[in-house]
């Protein structure tokens, strides 16, 4: 009797932190921004995220020949127009798969996270206002890159540009998704460089950043099709099917989110 007593009393103990876990205020969602952001904008290394794929756009933009000299290996396009989108692609290719798993690892790995256990911040809550604050900025470098690379040095836009746009915004969500996972579960920023950066590099090669893609073997580039990066490259070039490269960016994105949102932990 006392036993089953005591069961009785302890279930609504256990339970009864969970109930809040499940209601999140604006407020509150407005003030984990405001954290996300003082943490991140206070690191050095997110400068040099930012700065890297503009400083790499000036350097070859001054070069005469990849500037004003078509490429027959290219389609006819400069080596400019090829990598004004892969630079763009860098900016939230390194937010994604670097800052956002190291930035959430480090707060797990501070125990900082605790406090956020027993408090109304879903886990949900967590990762979308650590994104907001990372999107925001991937966005910002992206439309930085491209309007310079463009207005500034004549780079050539797609013929597309609405469905260029779509896959952009489809392939910076995917990677962003294939990021939230490794922070959902990283213990350590170790670790997230770890799994993060592999995936990184996948995508900086099938997005042209090595060598071009129109340079690569055929049956690369369609491996590519089938990498977040890779599909948008393909996109913006006009080559494939673009519902193909939508459906893929969709089911990353899809997916992703959906895993780092079951995988996430506290500690």
């Amino acid at each position: 009797m006392t036993t089953t007593m005591s069961a009785r009393d302890d279930a609504p103990r256990r339970s009864a932190p969970l109930a809040p876990a499940f209601r999140m205020t604006p407020k509150g969602f407005r003030a984990l921004v405001a954290m996300h952001a003082r943490l991140l904008f206070r690191e050095p290394g997110t400068a040099v995220v930012v700065l890297l794929p503009l400083a790499l756009l000036l350097i070859f933009a001054n070069v005469h020949s990849a500037r004003y000299t078509p490429q027959k290996a290219l389609g006819g396009r400069t080596v400019l127009d090829v990598y004004v989108p892969t630079f763009a692609a860098l900016m939230p290719l390194m937010l994604a798969l670097t800052v956002l798993p190291g930035r959430m690892a480090m707060l797990r790995e501070s125990k900082a996270l605790r406090r956020f256990r027993v408090s109304p911040v879903p886990p949900a809550g967590m990762l979308v206002a650590l994104l907001a604050v990372i999107v925001s900025l991937a966005a910002a470098g992206v439309v930085l890159v491209v309007a310079v690379g463009v207005g500034v040095y004549g780079a050539a836009m797609p013929s597309g540009l609405g469905t260029v746009i779509a896959a952009f915004v489809l392939g910076s969500a995917a990677v962003f998704a294939l990021g939230l996972i490794v922070a959902a579960v990283a213990p350590g920023q170790g670790t997230a460089n770890g799994l993060g950066a592999p995936m990184m590099i996948l995508n900086f090669f099938f997005s042209g950043l090595y060598f071009p893609v129109a340079e690569m073997p055929h049956w690369l580039q369609k491996t590519g099709e089938f990498v977040p990066f890779g599909a948008v490259m393909d996109a913006w070039a006009g080559q494939g099917a673009l519902w193909q490269h939508l459906t893929v960016l969709g089911c990353y994105t899809l997916l992703g989110g959906v895993a780092a949102v079951k995988l996430f932990r506290w500690e």
